[in-house]
Parts: C-alpha cells; sequence; structure tokens
C-alpha cells in the first residue's frame, strides 16, 4: 500500500522537482545577465543633420560596441501613446529600421527607445501620469509601439518631475506609479506571448535637489532594471564662472565654504545608493561632449575664472556651450595653439583654452578612470551620451569611437588597469588626440580584470561615409565627388538647424546639371567623378607640453596618419535612360510637402528677379510633371 502511494506521487514529485530546478536555473540566468556590467550607447535622431562628415545616422553604428543602445527621443502624443520625434527620419527615411537591424548582427545587442528630453518638457508627462485611466491606456500603447517598431524596451526620460513648468508636487507618487504598472503589464505580455520581456529603464538626474523632488528611488529601484544617470552637466556654460561639467570628485575639500561639494559624480552615487538603490542598478553616465565658455579675461583661465557666456558654436553642433568630441580633438589636433590644462586629474578631466575661447571635456584617460569607479563601486556599468559626439569616424586618434572604446576596456577589459584611489604609481597620460605620451606622478593601485575579450569586432555594416559639404546659402549645388549626385539646401525652419543638406540622386542615366539646376544626360554637363585612394604618411613631432597638476615631461613621438588624396578620374557613365526612380520621387514629395505643398515650389522655381519668367525645374522634366499633378497641402 505505501509502495502504491509513493508510485501514485512520482509524478507529481517529478514534475514540483522540475518546477523547483526551472525556477532556481531562470534566478541564476536572471542573476547573471544583471551582474553583466553594461556599455549603455544614446543615438540622437537629429545628428543625421549635421553637415558634412559630421553627419551620424544608424549606419555608423558598430553593433558590437555597446551593450544596449537606446534611440533619443519619441514623444507623447494626444491619445496617450508614443510618436516619433521626428517621422520623415524615423519612419519614411527608416530611423527606426535601420537602428533595429542592426540586432541582425549582434544577436545579444538590446534596443531601447528613450521618451522625453530637455524639450518635451514637463506637462505632457504631468497630465499623464496623474490619470490612472490615462496611465492604463498608455501602458497598452506603449508594448504595441515597441513591439511594432522591433524596440526590446522603453527608456523613460522625464526632465523633470515635479520641477519644471507644468509639473505637480503630486508627481513623484505619480511617475513610480506608472513604472510600477509598466512593469506589471510587461510582465504579463511576456508570459501570455512567450516573447523576452521588454525592458524597462529610466535616465535619472545627478542633481540631489531633483533626486529628492521628484523620484520615489525605492519604489523606481523595485521596476526598473537599471537607472542611466546623466552625472554631467553639474555645471552650465551659462554660469559666471568657468567650470568643468562632470568631475568625478569634488574639486577641494569639503567646507562649509565649498558650495560645489555636492556637485560631482561620487556624491551622487553614495546618494542614490544611500537611498535605496542597487548598486548594480546604476549606470554611470559620461559625456562625449564638452561644455565652452568664452572667458571675460583671456589671461583668466582657471577653474573659477570669470565667464563672459558660453563657448563659440561648433561648426558642427552648431550650439553656444556644446562641442563634440570630435569638434574638440579636432582642433587641438589642427592647431598646437590650444593650451590643455589638468590641475586635478583625479578629480576632473582636462580643460583647453585658446585666446577667449574654453572647454572642459573627458578624454580617453579620464574616461577609463570613471570605467575604473564603477568596478570598484560595483555599479552596473557606463552609459554614454552621445555615441553620435564621439570621434565615431577616428580623424584623431588611430581608432574610432576612442571615449567608448577606452570606457569599455577599463570596464570590461583583462589588462590591468588603473584605480581611481590608491598608492602612487606611473601613468601615461594622452590628452592630445594623436599619440604623444606624457608621464606624471598619480594615485592608483594596478587591479586584475576578468580574462574576457573587450576587442570590438569590425562593423558589418556599411558606414556612412558622408561628405564633407556645408550649405552657405539654399538652392541646388553639385555633389563635391559624384556627378548623379546634388544637394537641395533648405532652411531647417523650426528645428532652428540653419540650412540643412538634402542629398539626392539623380535618375539612371542622368547627371546633375549646375548651369540649369536639373538632371541632365552627361554629354551636356562637363563632370567628372572624383575616387580617392588612401596614401600612407609617416611624421615625426615634438608636442606641445600639457600643464597638469604635477610635474610633466615631454617626449617626442611617431605617428602614422593616413589621408585621403585625389586619384582616379573617371567619366559619368552615358546611358540614356529616361525611367526616374521611384525612391527620388518619393524623397522630393516629402521634401516639397513639407516646404508646404506644389503652389509654394512653383514661387520659389518658376518666378525669378520678380518677373514671370519660367526657370527649368531642378529634375527632369517627366519627373516635374508628375509631381505637379500631385494635389498641395495648402
Amino acid at each position: 500500500m505505501r509502495q502504491y502511494s509513493t508510485m501514485k506521487l512520482l509524478p507529481w514529485l517529478l514534475t514540483f522537482g522540475f518546477i523547483i530546478v526551472s525556477d532556481a536555473e531562470h534566478d541564476i540566468n536572471k542573476r547573471e545577465s544583471s551582474d553583466q556590467k553594461k556599455v549603455v550607447c544614446y543615438y540622437t535622431n537629429w545628428s543625421v543633420y549635421r553637415p558634412g562628415t559630421a553627419k551620424f545616422s544608424p549606419q555608423n553604428i558598430n553593433p558590437y560596441l555597446c551593450t544596449h543602445l537606446i534611440y533619443a527621443f519619441g514623444g507623447l502624443d494626444k491619445e496617450n501613446g508614443l510618436r516619433p520625434y521626428d517621422k520623415y527620419q524615423d519612419i519614411e527615411q527608416g530611423g527606426y529600421a535601420k537602428f533595429n537591424g542592426l540586432k541582425t548582427y549582434n544577436k545579444n545587442l538590446k534596443t531601447l527607445l528613450a521618451i522625453g528630453g530637455w524639450n518635451e518638457g514637463s506637462a505632457r508627462f504631468s497630465k499623464l501620469v496623474d490619470d490612472e485611466s490615462k496611465r492604463k491606456e498608455f501602458v497598452k500603447n506603449v508594448i504595441k509601439f515597441l513591439r511594432q517598431n522591433n524596440f526590446d524596451g522603453l527608456d523613460l526620460d522625464w526632465e523633470y518631475p515635479a520641477y519644471r513648468d507644468g509639473s505637480k508636487p503630486s508627481d513623484k507618487e505619480n511617475y513610480a506609479s506608472l513604472v510600477k504598472e509598466l512593469r506589471e503589464e510587461f510582465n504579463r505580455e511576456s508570459s501570455k506571448t512567450g516573447r523576452s520581456r521588454l525592458l524597462l529603464t529610466m535616465a535619472v538626474p545627478a542633481g540631489i535637489e531633483y533626486i529628492d523632488k521628484g523620484y520615489d528611488i525605492p519604489e523606481l529601484n523595485k521596476h526598473l532594471d537599471f537607472m542611466n544617470l546623466l552625472t554631467y552637466d553639474y555645471h552650465s556654460s551659462y554660469e559666471p564662472a568657468v567650470n568643468h561639467h562632470s568631475p568625478l570628485y569634488p574639486l577641494e575639500e569639503d567646507s562649509e565654504y565649498n558650495f560645489d561639494a555636492k556637485l560631482n559624480i561620487d556624491h551622487t552615487i553614495k546618494h542614490y545608493i544611500a537611498s535605496g538603490a542597487d548598486k548594480n542598478k546604476l549606470i554611470l553616465g559620461i559625456p562625449t561632449y564638452g561644455r565652452s565658455y568664452t572667458l571675460f579675461n583671456k589671461e583668466s583661465t582657471d577653474i573659477g575664472a570669470p565667464s563672459d557666456g558660453p563657448g563659440e558654436k561648433g561648426e558642427a553642433t552648431r550650439e553656444k556651450g556644446y562641442l563634440a568630441y570630435y569638434e574638440i580633438c579636432g582642433n587641438l589636433k589642427k592647431d598646437d595653439t590650444w593650451t590643455i590644462e589638468q590641475p586635478k586629474p583625479k578629480a576632473m578631466g582636462p580643460y583647453a583654452f585658446k585666446d577667449n575661447q574654453w572647454v572642459g571635456y573627458d578624454d580617453e584617460e579620464f574616461v577609463k578612470l570613471k570605467a575604473n569607479y564603477v568596478n570598484e563601486n560595483d555599479l552596473g556599468g557606463i552609459m554614454f551620451w552621445s555615441i553620435d559626439n564621439d570621434d565615431f569616424r577616428g580623424s584623431c586618434h588611430s581608432r574610432a569611437y576612442p571615449l567608448i572604446e577606452a570606457g569599455k576596456e577599463a570596464l570590461l577589459g583583462d589588462s590591468k588597469i588603473e584605480s581611481s584611489q590608491g598608492k602612487e604609481t606611473k601613468t601615461s597620460l594622452k590628452s592630445r588626440p594623436k599619440p604623444r605620451p606624457v608621464t606624471r606622478t598619480t594615485t592608483s593601485v594596478p587591479i586584475e580584470k576578468s580574462a574576457a575579450s573587450t576587442t570590438t569586432p569590425e562593423p558589418p555594416t556599411t558606414p556612412d561615409t558622408g561628405t564633407d559639404f556645408t550649405c552657405k546659402d539654399e538652392g541646388f549645388f553639385p555633389h563635391p565627388r559624384e556627378c548623379k549626385k546634388y544637394f537641395w539646401c533648405l532652411d531647417s525652419g523650426p528645428s532652428n538647424l540653419g540650412i540643412v543638406a538634402h542629398q539626392f540622386t539623380c535618375p539612371s542615366g542622368l547627371v546633375f546639371n549646375k548651369i540649369s539646376d536639373s538632371c541632365d544626360y552627361s554629354r551636356n554637363v562637363v563632370c567628372k567623378d572624383k575616387k580617392t585612394s588612401d596614401v600612407t604618411t609617416t611624421t615625426t613631432t615634438t608636442p606641445k607640453p600639457i600643464k597638469t597638476g604635477i610635474k610633466t615631461t615631454t617626449t617626442t613621438s611617431t605617428t602614422t596618419t593616413t589621408t585621403q588624396t585625389p586619384d582616379v578620374e573617371e567619366d559619368a557613365e552615358d546611358e540614356f535612360e529616361e525611367e526616374e526612380d521611384p525612391k527620388e520621387i518619393k524623397q522630393l514629395i516629402t521634401l516639397i510637402k513639407k516646404l508646404g505643398g506644389v503652389a509654394e515650389l512653383e514661387k520659389q522655381l518658376n518666378i525669378k528677379d520678380g518677373s514671370t519668367e519660367v526657370t527649368t525645374p531642378p529634375i527632369s522634366k517627366s519627373l516635374y510633371n508628375k509631381v505637379l499633378k500631385i494635389p498641395s497641402n495648402r
């Protein structure tokens, strides 16, 4: 009888045991996944509008560089759902599709959509989270939008709850409720469909007042996969004194008169942990841009020197007080009259100045120091704002993405790396964009890292090489190297990006004719396609001494550079086809509609010098006639 009972119970015991083992394996896998250090990279969709070789599209992203890629930004629509921030670029030009298509090369890559950002403001978020029914509708719409566009998760970037215009004191509690409801529905959708659960992350501020006023850290910590700390912009270019925007430690000893003692990464991290955040959910943010100032007195350049406002606009980023790293290193490389100083090499990155311009930034060595800090404090990883601000073409260095690669190597590398605290040792500083070692004494301790490989494989995608072309005026302009291509320079309107170049390719068999501003047969055009070839030259340079807080020495270094020189000229193909490319028609139609329709286009193209003289259209005649048949939006 006893044996019979045991046999009868055996299937139940086996099933129960299987469930326990499965749950245990799930917990182990979950724990291993959460313990893996993350390299999170934001991509800004407006970087595609930057001029020339600064143009950055998803094609420029190496899919093996980061563990998580975040597309910035999406927005909130009026129906409690998500909307593309730039429908033309995100949807019509395939921004989402190209971005998420990177996962076909790297199966471990995760892609997320960030919603919000500074320009989205606070009012829409505040109204959304204040209404339970709106939150419920929003959660359903989010899942639908993410799945339709092949994203792996959502990154919430409300800047900032309970703080800016349109906010309410109740934002803190309501925001936490939204996060809880999102996570619960993400879990439910995954269990019902069998698909991997959507990730849920959040961009969170560095300022203590912002944190305490708008973020319920213990509650958020329960439901978020990780938090991306915006540990930069501790100082703004509009402050009355110059300062570094992303210091790791205080620049002075703590005292009642040190008002900047809390404005550093170390203090922010400790505050989050004390507030209830898990260490492994904290992702330390690293800027790939600098904050610049115009000096009030160009002879006064130290930290705290009087400022006369933001620094001059960069040629690519075109924003006062803001320079991408490739703009900074490019300036330093081509002009050795810039002076670089780093008086507190353990507390902050270097700064550079020339005449009345001053810029603070993080270089490769300081990025490594921040990555070491993450390892020493058992944090979850590093985040970069943004991937398109790094030297992604490798124009200053021997490799592309020098800042991200440096951080990744220090975080995951198998070599002995520099600690942010410990005993004195010798390290090598490379503050200049090209290799120029300078010996200095610093405080560090070697730390043995795991033997995991950190070499980033070459990207399988064909990068967008960009064109060094800048619009100086509106109109049509030939491509500098390819006869079939041309640029239509248009004012960007409300986006305030200035005049933006839109590149087009003439239909098969035609080339661009500048005289008539139209696509024409090659026999009527004097144009030759120019190809380039690599020519390698070796130069020996004696670098200018870099000033640090400690005695420095100068060494001579030999560098090998690759330059592009014209090589072969080939006549454009003399084909005689008159079929227009449907893609070109669609792109032209889209731009025409943006300009206000055909009626507005005709005003610009057909009226010359106030007369009624009709000019030749800048497209083939048959294509122009097709466009004219489309109804105007006006």
